[in-house]
This record gives C-alpha cells, structure tokens and sequence, in this order.
C-alpha cells in the first residue's frame, strides 16, 4: 500500500529504495560569509579565490598575512581574519602529520618579525653590532629597490603635477608632502640616539654602495650555501634509497641479518653547511662594512613611508588611475602576487641560514637542516639573480632597476 504523503515528505513508492537526501555542502557560502564578516568586498572575493585558489575556509588557514595584502588587503584586516580561521585545522590532520614523522620548517626554523617588531628592533640597534634586523633590512631593501619601490615618490610627484596641469586643476595638497618626502630626510626614529647622524648622511652614493654589496657578496654566498643544500641532501637520500641498504635495514629490524656497514644509513657530515653558513656571516660582514648598519636602518624605514604613502586611498585619482593596481602599473612598479611570499620565504632562509651555527648536534640539527631544504625548495631561485640585475618575474621593466647616484 502506497504511503501517504505528507508536507514535510513526498510520497514514496511501494518496494522503492530510496536514500536519505544529502544536504549539499555549503563551503562556498560559508567561504563568503567568513570574509564578509570582516568587510571583504565581493571583487576582493574573486580575487581571492582567482590569484590566491583559495575556495573553502579550510582553504584560508593555509595563507599568510602576505598572501593577503599582496591581492589588496589591509594588513589589519588579513591579521584578523587569519587569527579566526587559525583554530579551524582538523586537529586529527595534525595528528596524522606526527605520527608520520613529518616536520614542518614553521616548527623548527625561527620566524621573520612582523614589520611593528622590525621596525622596533631598528630603532634599539646600535652603531658597531650587525643584527638581525640590519640583515632583514638589507635583504628587503635589496629586493625593494630591484622592484623600483624607491622611486615611487619621484614618480608620484611627476604623475601628480603632469595630471593636474592636463585636467587645468590645482594640484592636491598631498603633492607637497610627497614631494617633502623626496627632499627631506630626516629619520628621526632611526638616529636620535646618535649623536652626529642626521638625515643628510644617507646619500644615494651610500645607498647604492651597500645594495651593491649585497648583491655583490651575500647573494652569491646565500646561493652557494643553497646548492651545497641541495647536494647534501641529495646524497644522503641516494644512500636511504638504496634498494640494498634498505632491505638490509629492514632485515636487522626483523632480528636476521648481518649488521650494516658503519654510516650505510647516516646522513652526510654537516660540517661542509656549517662551512657555508659561515661564507654567508661572512659575506655580511663585507657587505655591512662603514656605515652599513645605518643605511640599511634608513632604507628600511623610507621603504616603509613610502608604503604609508601607497595606503592613501585618494593617491590613485590623483594621477588619474581607476584603482590602487591600475595606480602601480602606470608608475611601472607592479609585481606580481608571488613577489610577498617570495620576499618573506628568501628572508627567513638567509635568517635560518645564519643561525645555522646555533644549533646542538644530532637530531636536533638534523631537523633544522631538513626543515631548511623544505623552505629552500619553495623559492624560486631562478628568479634571483647574483650579479645585481633583477630576473624577478611579474614586474615591469621600467622598473627592474636599482638606484641611481
């Protein structure tokens, strides 16, 4: 006898299988209204999911803060909304990953300092030390004035000035403070406690001479220590992958079989890393030498007004660009979306590479070598040259230039 039907279930068949009605998952929806929580506009959206491939909320756990702000984001904002999806990895995901033995380089290798703590550290620096955020400075710097970032006040003068004389308007009063930037060097938070330095020390001469030396010096000495990586590793895999020296491993796991020769399943001496860790301290010594440590802090802190500058949210109209991207791609200084992740991942290797020497023997250091491969196969040195020219894909080529004396 057929069931009745009723307003909640229609009527089914005598004999019929039937299954229950799978509810569609909803990742799509849930996806945008995660963001929508925290002011992300539909074209921010798209982006997100067109540049970045990112679909699901899982999905965003997997960014960082420089995947974010590299489509557009503010920083604020990313943060947030990264510390909202953070607890959202599936605990037993994390589980799995132990007990395979895998080892994530975020667990062992030290952490690049957000840019509040950079520029902190900049500021406590003092005149004969080469620390850590003189070396990031200088990293960033090397790649910022490949990219033309220093040239964007200049640029944003002329834009602005060639725009209001073809619209017959005055310029806008933010003209002059760009073009005060330009004249004006003053560093104030940077070199108050030294006695002597002013702004008018950091000439271009000096910032070109340090850029030089890094690309002169620590670059190659970075990318040596890379291949030396590469070939360390190499080797130690061909000796674990041996079809004879893992049957025979596995043969002395099982109680039968003769003992291994010595060192069949070791990895290689590390002293040949260290060897090259200390080329790159080295290589940073020579680059540093003078005054280096106080350019490096002056760089550091003009690229990041000239990045206060960008976050006006008027500039773009001003030289009569539609948007923020059109606004780059006319000062010839756009870069692609991989250039933040490519400058963060290339200034924690050389950070790791240089505290390689602190490291304890045994498996504590075996780790922290492995977890550097990891992060060294992310970067893509093809792109990164040694001989002070810019292969950094994504970037206009009126911009692939450093300064100029």
């Amino acid at each position: 006898m057929p069931k009745r039907a009723t307003p909640d279930k229609p009527t089914e068949e005598v004999g019929a299988t039937t299954a229950e009605p799978v509810e569609p998952p909803e990742t799509a929806d849930m996806f945008d209204v995660k963001l929508k929580e925290f002011d992300v506009g539909s074209q921010m959206i798209l982006k997100i999911k067109d540049e970045l491939g990112a679909t699901t909320v899982d999905d965003l756990a997997l960014l960082n803060e420089a995947d974010l702000v590299g489509v557009g984001m503010k920083p604020v904002q990313a943060r947030k909304l990264l510390a909202s999806v953070a607890t959202k990895v599936a605990p037993e995901a994390a589980s799995t990953a132990t007990s395979m033995g895998a080892v994530s380089f975020d667990d062992v290798l030290p952490s690049v300092p957000s840019d509040e703590s950079w520029m902190s550290a900049l500021r406590a620096g003092g005149v004969s030390k080469i620390d850590q955020s003189s070396v990031i400075g200088a990293i960033r710097a090397t790649l910022a004035s490949r990219v033309g970032m220093y040239d964007i006040p200049a640029k944003l003068v002329k834009a602005m000035e060639e725009f209001a004389d073809s619209v017959e308007e005055q310029v806008d009063p933010e003209f002059f403070k760009i073009r005060k930037q330009l004249t004006r060097r003053s560093f104030p938070e940077i070199f108050e406690a030294i006695e002597g330095l002013d702004g008018n020390f950091v000439t271009n001469e000096r910032k070109q001479r340090l850029l030089s030396r890094m690309d002169q010096s620590f670059w190659p000495a970075v990318n040596a220590f890379n291949d030396q990586l590469q070939g360390w590793q190499q080797a130690w895999m061909q000796g674990a992958a041996n079809p004879g020296v893992m049957m025979m491993a596995f043969m002395n796991s099982s109680g039968g079989g003769n003992a291994m020769p010595p060192g069949m399943m070791q990895p290689p001496d590390t002293g040949v890393l260290h060897d090259h860790a200390d080329a790159v301290a080295d290589a940073v010594n020579k680059a540093f030498a003078g005054t280096g440590v106080q350019i490096s802090a002056a760089l550091a802190y003009e690229a990041s007004k000239i990045r206060e500058t960008l976050e006006n949210p008027r500039l773009p109209s001003m030289i009569g660009a539609a948007n923020r991207e059109q606004m780059l791609r006319q000062l010839g200084v756009a870069v692609s979306a991989t250039y933040p992740r490519l400058e963060l991942n290339i200034t924690r290797y050389a950070m790791s590479v240089m505290q390689l020497k602190d490291q304890p023997s045994g498996d504590e250091e075996l780790r922290y070598i492995s977890s550097l491969f990891m992060l060294g196969s992310q970067i893509p040195w093809d792109q990164l040259s040694t001989n002070g020219k810019s292969k950094l894909s994504g970037i206009g080529a009126a911009a692939i230039r450093g300064f100029e004396s």
